[in-house]
Parts: structure tokens; sequence; C-alpha cells
């Protein structure tokens, strides 16, 4: 038989185990044989689960570290947009420069910089 049949993760393996144990225990009206048939899929089924996630989890963790740091980073930057720091340090470089075509570039940058705010 299959009883996991369908089952994706661990919490619903034990939460159809749970179920099932009560259908199928020989105290519930159950037979001991379906009952231990039942046990020894979900042993097996859990192993197998529990191989799969360690195969994925890696990566997941990864996915989840670099997806934390750049939300972190976006955090950051609008800390700094908003509080014009890379406005006020484009502003310095386009006083000091002597290229127009820098100057112009810059001063469409902060212009940028500015209407995120």
């Amino acid at each position: 038989m299959n009883y996991f049949l369908g089952i994706n993760d661990i919490e619903q393996a034990k939460l159809r185990y749970r179920k099932l144990a009560k259908q199928l225990h020989p105290d519930k009206g159950g037979t001991a044989f379906d009952f231990q048939e039942m046990q020894a899929e979900y042993k097996e089924f859990l192993l197998r689960l529990q191989q799969e996630q360690k195969v994925v989890t890696p990566s997941r963790k990864n996915k989840s570290a670099e997806n934390e740091l750049i939300n972190e980073l976006g955090r950051l930057a609008k800390v700094l947009i908003k509080k014009q720091v890379p406005q006020e340090y484009l502003r310095q470089k386009m006083q000091t420069t002597d290229s127009p075509l820098k100057k112009g570039l810059f001063a469409n940058i902060v212009n940028l910089l500015d209407s995120l705010q």
C-alpha cells in the first residue's frame, strides 16, 4: 500500500502517520499486519525524505543567505539615499572635475537618486 502517497515533506508525513495510526492500530479496530505495514512504510518514507532534504538544504541555505544579504544591501542603499550620502559625494565630485561630460553624468545620477526618495 502507499499510505504516504502525495506527501512532500516531513511535517505532512507526521500528520498522516498520526491519522493512520489512530485508524490502523489494533486497539482501535485495525489489524496488526496493516499497522506494522504502515509503520514500515513510514520509516522508509521518512529516511528517503530526510536524504532528499539533506541534498536540497545546503542550496536553500545559500539562497536564503544570499537573499538576506541582498535585502540588507537594499536597506543600506535606501538609508544612504535618504540621507543623501551618494548625492553629496557626487555633488563634491561635480565641483572638482573639469570634464563637462562627468559633470553632466554626476548631475543626472544625483537627480535620479533625489527622485528615489
